[in-house]
């Protein structure tokens, strides 16, 4: 019998994750399978084909995906051109003067994507208030198309100066291009940021025409192979912003996509917080190659339109993540001081860590745990992968615990303790580099590495509580199926804050509606719908950057609240910099809308408690692991996670086994299960 379902897909650099999501019962299936780099449907079609749902069935496909990013780092965007004011083709390289590493005396400014001989100019101009002061002579963009024909350009960014006023110039050029070569991809700068800096604009419009290629290529191909086995609904794409948006938009502003997976377990965390009444969440995803971290902070999740990826600025909404260089997969090495090192470098899914026995010839971070017992090589991912314990061992013996004179166990749990610390260093970039504490937080650990290092993470930061929440080895896959429809809207504004007057302020924020309106209904979005949130980017006068507050109020109390606006920006700015100036004069500087919309009707179901003791066959039996505070082996109950029920308790050493996943619990802490199914680990008293 058919089952109606909605199904959430993360790509990651060694997995490809999948939740399925029953929307008659909320019951979850979980699968996991080897990301292939070469073509990623492979790995997607994989994962379809193991589970027992048929796509025909699925009301709600949402995909969340590095593609765009990849593209990026490995540079396989497509050949580009610039069309820009004249006098500005190298506003582009040029950047900012200001020296982001103060004290390296190697820095240099990022590469520009486009040469300067693909950076074209035309003739016309706009005043700051947006006005026509010279207008287009499209002669010159005329001569500009048979040059981009005759160079074989496959895409143009477009950017003219003070256009987030005033779009027409770049939307004639954009007719234009679409007429005379409508094969190459057009991105014009006020579709995507209608802020001042002409830099940032310019290059977070760059990067977005870079990577149209690419994205627009793979998700033409993933839609027809989702429509060819049946799904006949709108297919959504996670952006970095952590909501959804159509595969439509996606194609035309894959910008908006790129840390779309990483944004997926940030927002499902504050989800998870939500749940169990946290205000203050350490969001900790550790997969195969990476470990992201953000922060939730007083119920609300950091997101930023600053951002820089290897320094070039993207001007988008992002939830601001800070990744490194540390997975399951990460390789631990020796510099040429014979120092123990691992990461950044990964095995990735191919040949992936020694043990999974592909080839691989490198440790990695999955090796040590498993020779330090923390994994049971014949219960990987569910039992489906068997892992090769002694080839592991023998490797770590010859590269690393030889060469070091240590034993096989130090040169393990060696490599355990230098990537916990490197991990320990992301999460105090985000709360002890801005005056938080960390135990005033509550760690939620998934991916499918996370877990494993819950309790050393939070015994290294004194965080008092760990969650392991439900589906934690595909979590960022099931925060992207249970995320809603968003979009962001902003107009710059620029003015003393005194001299605004509340007309003028509604008369831009009708304007943002208007444009929210149109974009939602294009998705089969009505305005009632709707769910919108305000907000202002604020600064002291003379001060560079600004700080967005909220406007949490609706429309009708909008006189009310905006009299407060500007104490409410000074208490933001002490929380945030340690520091505020009362009484100097203030600038508002951009009005923001954030709009939103339900598409997933499943949600976490709530379950009874069953009792302290957890059933017997959840059982698995022991394994001999390894625990540093010990610095022994000692006897850890197993148990199969999908077994337990609300209300059991167990206490440490254990480890918990799930499809994807493996939770260690140290033997100073103790863990319950909630009544949503996920793993509350705190202290022993």
């Amino acid at each position: 019998m058919s089952k109606k379902f909605q199904l959430g897909i993360d790509i990651g650099g060694t997995f490809t994750d999948f939740v399925f999501i029953d929307e008659a019962t909320g019951e979850v299936q979980l699968d996991k399978t080897p990301t292939t780099p070469e073509n990623l449907w492979e790995g997607i079609a994989a994962g379809i084909k193991s589970s027992d749902y048929d796509l025909s069935d699925c009301s709600l496909l949402a995909h969340g995906t590095t593609i765009g990013l990849n593209a990026f780092l490995e540079r396989k965007g497509g050949k580009m051109a610039l069309i820009t004011t004249r006098g500005f083709r190298d506003v582009y390289e040029i950047g900012r003067h200001n020296r982001v590493e103060m004290y390296d005396l190697f820095y240099q400014k990022p590469k520009p994507l486009i040469s300067r001989e693909y950076r074209f100019e035309v003739t016309e101009r706009l005043d700051a208030n947006g006005d026509v002061i010279e207008p287009l002579v499209e002669e010159e963009v005329l001569e500009i198309i048979k040059q981009l024909k005759e160079n074989e350009i496959e895409s143009v960014a477009v950017c003219f100066l003070h256009s987030y006023l005033n779009p027409d110039h770049e939307e004639r050029v954009r007719m234009m291009l679409e007429k005379h070569c409508p094969e190459i991809f057009t991105t014009i700068s006020s579709e995507l940021v209608r802020e001042w800096r002409e830099y940032e604009r310019t290059s977070t419009t760059a990067i977005n025409a870079y990577i149209k290629p690419v994205v627009k290529n793979f998700l033409d191909q993933i839609s027809q192979e989702f429509e060819n086995r049946g799904y006949q609904h709108s297919f959504y794409v996670n952006q970095s912003s952590g909501g959804l948006i159509s595969a439509n938009l996606a194609r035309e502003k894959p910008v908006n996509t790129i840390m779309s997976g990483p944004a997926g377990g940030a927002v499902a965390s504050a989800k998870i917080g939500e749940l169990l009444d946290e205000d203050n969440i350490i969001s900790f995803d550790m997969g195969g190659t990476s470990c992201d971290v953000s922060l939730t902070y007083e119920g609300i999740t950091s997101v930023t339109v600053e951002s820089k990826i290897e320094e070039h600025p993207v001007m988008v909404p992002m939830v601001e993540v800070h990744s490194i260089g540390a997975g399951g997969g990460s390789i631990a090495w020796l510099n040429e001081n014979s120092r123990l090192k691992v990461g950044p470098q990964s095995a990735g899914a191919e040949p992936g860590p020694v043990c999974y026995d592909r080839g691989g010839q490198d440790i990695t971070v999955t090796d040590a745990n498993l020779l330090l017992g923390r994994l049971d090589p014949d219960r990987f991912l569910g039992g489906r992968m068997s892992l090769n314990q002694e080839k592991a061992a023998a490797i770590i013996d010859k590269k690393l615990a030889d060469p070091l004179g240590l034993s096989q166990t130090e040169a393990a749990a060696g490599i355990i303790k230098v990537i916990n610390t490197k991990m320990a260093h992301a999460i105090r970039a985000l709360t002890v580099e801005r005056g938080l504490h960390p135990n005033e937080f509550t760690l939620v650990a998934f991916g499918g590495a996370g877990p494993l290092h819950a309790c050393e993470m939070a015994e290294e930061m004194e965080i008092p509580r760990v969650v392991i929440p439900v589906a934690s080895g595909q979590f960022s896959a099931l925060g992207i199926g249970l995320s809603e429809l968003r979009q962001d809207f902003s107009r710059p504004v620029i003015r003393p804050l005194k001299a605004v007057e509340i007309a003028d302020v509604n008369q831009v924020l009708d304007g943002l509606q208007q444009e929210a309106n149109d974009i939602f209904s294009r998705q089969g979005i009505g305005p009632e719908e709707l769910n919108t949130e305000l907000a202002a980017d604020l600064r002291y006068l003379g001060q560079e950057y600004t700080v967005t507050v909220p406007i949490t109020g609706d429309r009708d109390e909008l006189k009310a609240e905006w009299q407060e606006l500007g104490s409410k920006f000074d208490d933001f700015h002490h929380r945030i910099y340690g520091h505020s100036a009362e009484g100097e004069p203030k600038e508002l500087i951009n009005l923001r809308l954030k709009a939103t919309a339900e598409v997933s009707q499943v949600k976490l179901e709530k379950h009874q408690d069953e009792g302290e003791k957890p059933p017997a066959e959840a059982y698995l039996g022991e394994l001999e692991t390894y625990f540093a505070g010990e610095d022994r082996y000692l006897a850890s109950n197993c148990y199969r996670r999908e077994l337990l029920k609300p209300g059991n308790r167990i206490s440490g050493p254990a480890i918990i086994e799930e499809f994807g996943s493996t939770a260690v619990l140290s033997p100073d802490w103790q863990l319950e299960v909630d009544s949503f199914g996920n793993l509350i680990f705190s202290r022993k008293e």
